[in-house]
């Protein structure tokens, strides 16, 4: 007699998640931008600090731009390490210079220094101790290009200070995921406690708690974290920090509903009264009977709470209350380039918004699945 494979709640709730191919589209949107904010120095064109290497001869220049830049090296800048550049990027010890050609002539270098879009090009004569900081006695063509030469390629083009667009895109997506999720953990802290608080013991708690929530729920979102942020911002000095302080406070009166409702639902189940008769503690009830019971509401609710604090975190730096320059962010990308919007200059601003729509779109579109998964009723695997 063959022997039945059981199935566990988990399992089952897995494979209905991996037949909703939108879910599932949300979710590898989600994996490749944690890839990206993990080796983002690593992948990004432009890998230097904060992908902030300014050329201001290549001011807003069109997405796919390609030029030639000579490095000609700085003594006072020393390169970075390779955990340090994981990190924080990668010092140059180069500074670029745009160049439409050259000629590698004996100890010294002519080429034609591009100026920009309203300048003409000009000619320029510089000996290469000048150029590398050290004697060289002879130099073929080729070693020359693979030492001193790279090709600048702009794939979205660039901002008015000459940066590589698509390099502050991929650094910027780590400030959206690093707010999300600590934002979260905030909210999700704060809300399950008071939440669990307020539906088991019922009564004066309740009501205590339910007038806080309220409150908190009465006052616009984006308003609050502006609140939050200018109040608290004396106190602490890292703004990144004050963010996810900001952005978290914002977001756990959701939570704490929704938590409410569902120990004011279980409590009164035959197994929380077990557990009464038995003897156990109300802590033991609480965390070790009722929390993991509900726990597919309160995962679908952080995966909103995630699309949400990324937008109040674009939001504040979008009005110039967020991550500071030259620091990269999608909101203040959109802030620095929203008067472009009308011109042939659009994708300045059109490449960060596309950008938060899609993180945004694929948080709910998991959260939506999630939802589906662990909803029981009416399923039949």
């Amino acid at each position: 007699m063959a022997e039945l494979k059981s199935t566990s709640l988990n399992q089952k709730a897995w494979r209905r998640l991996k037949r909703n191919k939108s879910a599932m589209a949300g979710l590898g949107i989600i994996v490749f931008a944690l890839l990206l904010s993990i080796f983002a120095y690593l992948v990004a064109p432009d890998n230097s600090p904060s992908g902030n290497s300014q050329i201001l001869q290549l001011e807003t220049h069109p997405p796919g731009y390609r030029i030639k830049l000579l490095k000609k090296e700085r003594s006072t800048v020393s390169s970075s390490g390779f955990i340090e550049g994981m990190y924080n990027g990668f010092a140059k010890n180069y500074e670029p210079i745009p160049v439409l050609d050259y000629e590698l002539k004996g100890d010294s270098l002519s080429y034609t220094e591009y100026k920009g879009k309203s300048f003409h090009a000009e000619q320029k004569k510089i000996s290469l101790l000048e150029l590398s900081g050290r004697k060289l006695n002879s130099i073929s063509e080729k070693d020359f290009v693979n030492e001193f030469v790279s090709e600048g390629k702009f794939l979205l083009g660039t901002d008015k200070f000459g940066r590589d667009i698509l390099s502050r895109l991929i650094i910027g997506v780590r400030v959206s995921l690093s707010v999300g999720m600590i934002s979260v953990f905030i909210s999700l802290f704060i809300g399950i406690f008071l939440g669990a608080i307020a539906g088991y013991f019922r009564g004066w708690t309740d009501e205590a708690i339910m007038f806080v929530i309220n409150v908190f729920w009465s006052i616009p979102t984006l308003l609050l974290a502006m609140g939050l942020y200018i109040g608290a911002g004396s106190l602490i000095e890292n703004k990144l920090i004050m963010i996810f302080i900001a952005v978290g406070l914002t977001m756990w009166v959701e939570v704490a509903r929704i938590v409410r409702g569902q120990f004011l639902s279980i409590r009164e189940m035959e197994f929380v009264s077990a557990a009464k008769s038995l003897g156990f503690g109300n802590r033991r009830i609480i965390f070790n009977h009722i929390l993991p019971n509900i726990l597919g509401p309160i995962i679908v609710i952080a995966c909103s709470n995630f699309a949400s604090a990324i937008l109040v975190e674009s939001g504040l730096s979008y009005i110039g209350l967020g991550i500071q320059p030259p620091a990269p962010s999608w909101g203040s990308m959109l802030n620095e380039y929203k008067d472009f919007i009308d011109t042939n200059k659009a994708y300045l601003a059109l490449f960060p918004g596309l950008a938060i729509m899609l993180l945004v779109l694929a948080f709910n579109l998991v959260g939506n699945g999630l939802r589906d998964a662990l909803d029981v009723k009416g399923q039949l695997d």
